[in-house]
């Protein structure tokens, strides 16, 4: 069990991301809904993790990895980004963070983040690298797709079974294709095969 501070502008998201976490048994010591908050309640608490929902776009996220490590070498944080914030690679390395992970992830993607950080390794949700290699490749639609129709696009586009996806994500066979059935109609694609070139073929092109 870790201890974590969990900061969020969105007081429903923030709500969901603490009860998703102390669901899976880590103790949330701290809501903030204001960024410029996480640094007393880091120094408050001295927690393990940080989770921090940001708009890399903004001034309260410059240098705040650096200032939280001042604090605690230790510390592992994590950053939910924002897709409409457009981040690029630079933002990314300037965040210095040890887990990332888009805006809209699964609560098993988010629990998977946390453990893997807390064991001292870096964890990079895939939904962006995907963002980044492509963020012009795919159809208008696909803006359109949700969290979830997101990440079973990104996983089937790398090849993976409808059966291996239902059991990584905790949901049934059924539930994985109603998802991708979705995914198909809203990029008016017909196909796996059209699905991955459409994620990785136009991308590796750009």
């Amino acid at each position: 069990m870790s201890t974590l501070v969990v900061a969020d502008p969105r007081g429903v998201y923030l709500a969901g991301l603490d009860w998703v976490l102390r669901k899976a048994g880590h103790s949330v010591v701290a809501n903030c809904h204001r960024i410029i908050d996480v640094v007393p309640h880091v120094e408050r608490h001295h927690p393990d993790i940080v989770v921090i929902g940001v708009d890399t776009a903004s001034q309260q996220t410059a240098n705040l990895s650096s200032r939280l490590r001042t604090m605690n070498g230790a510390l592992g944080i994590i950053f939910i980004l924002q897709p409409n914030s457009g981040f690029g690679v630079k933002d990314i390395q300037e965040l210095d963070a040890d887990g990332l992970l888009l805006d809209g992830v699964s609560d098993s993607y988010l629990v998977e983040c946390v453990n893997v950080v807390a064991a001292g390794r870096k964890w990079v949700d895939n939904n962006i690298l995907q963002y980044l290699l492509m963020p012009r490749s795919l159809p208008p639609a696909a803006r359109k797709l949700t969290g979830r129709e997101q990440e079973i696009a990104d996983l089937v586009s790398r090849g993976l079974r409808n059966k291996t996806i239902a059991q990584r994500l905790h949901v049934s066979e059924g539930t994985v294709k109603m998802h991708l059935h979705h995914v198909y109609e809203k990029l008016h694609l017909g196909s796996r095969a059209e699905l991955a070139w459409a994620a990785h073929g136009k991308g590796a092109r750009e």
